[in-house]
Formats: C-alpha cells, structure tokens, sequence
C-alpha cells in the first residue's frame, strides 16, 4: 500500500507494503519494489495536501487489471488520477492516468484527453520545480508494440536534469 503520508513502520496489505529504511520510502506491490528518497516523498506529500480534489474513501481506482488503493493517488480530478511509479526511471518519475479504464490513447474522449494532458501538465510543473529539474519528459506507450505493460493509458512523466542520462536519448531504452 503506497502512502503520502510519513510512515515510521510497515504497513501490512495483502501483496503490498511500504516502510521507511534508512530515511528512504521503500514501496512493494508485488513483485515490484520502490526505493523513493526522501525528497520525493516531501513531493508527493505537498502535491497530495496541495492538489488533491477532495475525495470519499469509498472511491476507487484502477490501473488495468490492478486495484489502486485511494491513498495512493496523490492528486485526482473527475477525469484523471496521478501516483508514483513504482519502476521508476529516474527520481519524481510519476504516471498520470484517465479514470476510466482505456487502453488505447485514440479511445479517449475529448474531455479525457483535456483533462489528462492538463493534470499531467500541472503535476509536471510541480515536479520539475521541487526537483530542480530543468527539462520533463512526457511519455506514452501505446499498446503492446510500444513497450506498454499495462493496458491502460497513461503518460509517464519524469523530471530530467543534465547528466541524468549519458545520451539524452538513451531514457527510452530504459524503458
């Protein structure tokens, strides 16, 4: 279970659990584990406080097949959710997604893909500032041939700083 909130012990969840190591977030869903530094937990924090429309504990999300527990979405609209990815690239790496269940970009409605590139456009701004980034890349794979794994679309947003890649291209073979 991915928290926004400090957390000073695991969390037992089914499959998933998060714990603070060594001053570090460290997220499991899974298979996957995610090591956020503490900078991007501060983030993620502010975004939730900040952003978040305000929403039930009875609202649900899902990514693909995936359940996604409330409290792991750190700003949502009516249209769009935004949480960590939990393989990211590099740090602040995050996914915004539409609400509905889609897995092709063209099958989106007007209003969705407003609504998604706006939200991504506003976290994005903030991720870039909190990171002292100096650049974003946007990201969509879309469908199976392009790399994406799960059926649903969203866009990978990572904040990018000199360096962070020998050649700036080579984000895409880390994918």
């Amino acid at each position: 279970m991915l928290l926004v909130k400090q957390l000073v012990r695991v969390v037992p969840c089914l499959s998933s659990g998060v714990a603070i190591a060594r001053g570090r977030l460290q997220i499991s869903t899974g298979p996957y584990t995610a090591k956020l530094g503490s900078t991007t937990h501060r983030l993620i924090r502010r975004l939730s406080n900040s952003y978040s429309s305000n929403r039930m504990d009875t609202e649900t999300y899902a990514f693909g097949p995936y359940k996604i527990d409330p409290k792991e979405v750190f700003y949502s609209t009516h249209l769009s959710y935004a949480m960590v990815n939990l393989r990211p690239l590099l740090p602040g790496h995050v996914l915004v997604c539409p609400r509905r269940e889609v897995k092709r970009f063209v099958d989106l409605t007007a209003d969705e893909t407003s609504d998604l590139w706006l939200t991504a456009q506003k976290v994005g701004s903030q991720l870039e500032s909190y990171h002292k980034a100096s650049s974003l890349t946007f990201a969509i794979q879309d469908g199976p041939q392009a790399g994406q794994t799960v059926p649903h679309v969203h866009i990978h947003i990572v904040p990018r700083k000199g360096g962070d890649f020998e050649k700036n291209d080579e984000i895409y073979d880390a994918t």
